[in-house]
């Protein structure tokens, strides 16, 4: 590929930094980039849907469950950045994201939303004074979506301290009327579903891993598309987009963690693509090794 073709592919953004500095290159290499593809967009499509969910009295859910690694943080950050807080205009925050308790329980739950408000409170206080609290301040600053990352953590409870914390999420949202959305591992799922209740409230949306097709070289295209190289990489061509494949195992994750790291190995050596040797080279070891 020729080089005003190449340079034709990249983004407008990457395009501005290919005559800066190797350090400011590299710089820009280890900035997360979005890359829209099929499943993440009907994954933003059901969030919007949920968000602006009328009021009822059984508000639902969603369960949103994916290996390690693979996309479902980003996506909700994604969306979170489109509804972001006004408190200096509005004093409105629309949406509120914590991460499950190590130790679940109903107090937890509490406490976790009350430092994401910023919102002082003694942890002497009962759990249904800081209830009280939560549920007040949700209606003042109109939340409408709550977002619960890491649903996996609340394994390392008990069984009762995860039925508690589990149960406080169900009332929660049933009093506040607004969707929960719970995210995590594939094993969340089984203990979502070993509840009628939850299982009815919370429906499993799953990020699958990718497949070595089509829809993998495109993802490719578009991840090049994003780095400040000068030289095309064709990281879609046969030989590399299988040795990628291999290394990602078909997270996404994986593929951008890969591509960095590469990137800023190419150009620290004096290299303007990515070749099967510059990804031999970096430091990297597959997720099913680093289980071992």
């Amino acid at each position: 590929m020729s080089k005003i073709k190449h340079y034709d592919k990249l983004t407008k953004i990457s395009r501005t930094f290919l005559n800066k500095s190797i350090e400011e290159r590299i710089k820009k290499c280890k900035e997360q980039v979005w890359i829209p593809y099929p499943q993440a967009n009907n994954i933003l499509d059901e969030l919007e849907d949920l968000f602006d969910y009328p009021d009822k009295e059984r508000i639902p859910g969603l369960l949103i469950v994916g290996d390690t690694n693979n996309g479902k943080t980003t996506i909700i950050n994604r969306f979170m950045d489109k509804h972001p807080r006004y408190l200096n205009i509005t004093n409105k925050i629309p949406i509120i994201k914590i991460s499950a308790p190590i130790a679940p329980s109903h107090n937890a739950l509490y406490e976790k939303l009350l430092d994401a408000y910023y919102i002082p409170y003694s942890t002497s206080d009962s759990a249904s004074r800081k209830e009280t609290q939560i549920k007040k301040v949700m209606r003042d600053v109109e939340t409408k979506m709550v977002i619960i990352d890491e649903l996996q953590d609340i394994f390392h409870g008990d069984m009762r301290q995860q039925k508690k914390f589990l149960a406080a999420i169900k009332h929660l949202s049933t009093d506040v009327q607004i969707p929960i959305i719970g995210v995590g591992v594939w094993e969340v799922q089984s203990v979502i579903t070993a509840d009628p209740q939850l299982a009815n409230r919370f429906e499993p949306i799953e990020i699958k891993k990718w497949n070595p097709d089509i829809n993998f070289a495109k993802l490719l295209v578009s991840f090049e598309s994003t780095l400040p190289l000068k030289e095309a990489s064709n990281l879609h061509e046969k030989d590399i987009f299988k040795l990628i494949y291999n290394m990602s195992e078909g997270l996404i994750g994986e593929v951008a963690r890969i591509l960095q790291k590469a990137s800023i190995f190419a150009l620290r050596n004096g290299k303007e693509k990515i070749d099967i040797d510059v990804l031999n080279s970096i430091n990297f070891t597959k997720p099913s090794l680093r289980k071992k």
